[in-house]
C-alpha cells in the first residue's frame, strides 16, 4: 500500500484498529494467556486520555489489547501514523531517514527513529529460505561500507562481518546457501576457493566483467551494494555501526520483495503483531 491507499483504507483510527485485530486474530480474538476464545470487549481510555479498546478473557480475566505483546506495545502513536510510516519504508527503494518520516507523519525525530527501528525489526526474516537451489546461480561478494578500510531469481542477503577469513564466512555460507545451487560466482578472493565446491565455484574478474555481458559475473550483487550505498549517502547520511545490520535487514527485506508491493504492507503488519516488543532502552543500550 502507498500513502494514498493508506489514507483511503484507514480514514479513521477505528478502521486501522479493526484491520490490525483481523491480521492478528484471523479466526477471532483469543486470550493471550489461556487461549480462550470467549472474550469481552471493554471501552476505556488509554494513558493519553484517548478512547481505546480492551478485551477481557471470560475464563482467566486477563485484560489485553490488540497491541499487547507486539512491536506496537506501549506506543502512543495513532495506528494511522504507524501505517503511514510502514508504507513509506516499504516503498522507499533506497530507504528513508527518520528525519523524513518525522516530517511526513508529524512527530518528533526521537519518536520517528524508535518507530523506524521497530518496523525494521518486523522486516527481519526469522526463517529465511536458503539462497539458491537446483539449477540456480548464486553470486557472492564483499564490500566496504564507509569508514577506514580494515582487514577483515535474485535474492540478497547482506550482513556485516569482522573480516573475510574462512572461519567467519563458512558458517554464513552453511546457513544461507542452498546445497543444491548449480553455480556459485565470486571474485578472486582466496577464501572462497577453500570453502566452495570446485565443481560449482566460478571466479570472475571485476575488471574483465565490465567489458562483457557474459553470465559469469557478480554484477547483480554489486548492484545491490551500490543501491544500499546510495541510500546511505542520499537518505541516512550516517549510520551507527551498532545498527548497520538492522538497515541491511531492511534493505534485503525490501529488495527481495520488489514487485510485491500489493502484499508487502500486510506481510509487514503480520510481523509487527507477532514479534515481541522492543523497548527504547533495549534498542539504545543493548549494543554497548
Amino acid at each position: 500500500m502507498n500513502l494514498l491507499h493508506i489514507c483511503k483504507a484507514f480514514a479513521t483510527e477505528d478502521a486501522a484498529l479493526d484491520y490490525l485485530i483481523k491480521q492478528r486474530w484471523p479466526d477471532g480474538v483469543r486470550c493471550l494467556a489461556c487461549d480462550n476464545a470467549k472474550v469481552y470487549k471493554i471501552a476505556t481510555k488509554g494513558k493519553s486520555g484517548k478512547p481505546c479498546r480492551l478485551f477481557e478473557c471470560a475464563d482467566c480475566g486477563l485484560h489485553f489489547s490488540a497491541t499487547t505483546g507486539t512491536l506496537f506495545h506501549d506506543s502512543h502513536l495513532p495506528l494511522q501514523k504507524w501505517f503511514m510510516a510502514m508504507a513509506l519504508m516499504g516503498e522507499a527503494k533506497k530507504g528513508i531517514s527518520a528525519n523524513q518520516v518525522a516530517r511526513h507523519i508529524g512527530v518528533q525525530y526521537k519518536t520517528a527513529w524508535y518507530l523506524c527501528h521497530r518496523i525494521r525489526k518486523a522486516m527481519q526474516d526469522m526463517n529465511p529460505t536458503p539462497i539458491g537451489g537446483a539449477g540456480k546461480v548464486v553470486e557472492i561478494d564483499e564490500t566496504y561500507l564507509g569508514g577506514r578500510k580494515l582487514r577483515k531469481g535474485v535474492k540478497a542477503h547482506l550482513q556485516t562481518i569482522p573480516n573475510t577469513q574462512a572461519a567467519v564466512i563458512r558458517p554464513i555460507l552453511e546457513q544461507k546457501l542452498s546445497p543444491d545451487t548449480k553455480t556459485i560466482i565470486t571474485d578472486s578472493h582466496p577464501t572462497y576457493s577453500w570453502l566452495l565446491d570446485s565443481e560449482k565455484h566460478q571466479v570472475t574478474n571485476h575488471k574483465e566483467e565490465l567489458r562483457t555481458d557474459g553470465e559469469i559475473s557478480t554484477k547483480t550483487i554489486e548492484g545491490a551494494f551500490s543501491l544500499f550505498k546510495r541510500g546511505v549517502i542520499g537518505s541516512y547520511h550516517h549510520l551507527s555501526k551498532d545498527h548497520v545490520d538492522s538497515y541491511l535487514t531492511e534493505f534485503c527485506w525490501r529488495f527481495n520483495r520488489r514487485g510485491m508491493q500489493p502484499v508487502m504492507f500486510g506481510e509487514m503488519l503480520r510481523e509487527l503483531v507477532t514479534k515481541k516488543p522492543m523497548t527504547y532502552r533495549h534498542l539504545t543500550r543493548e549494543v554497548f
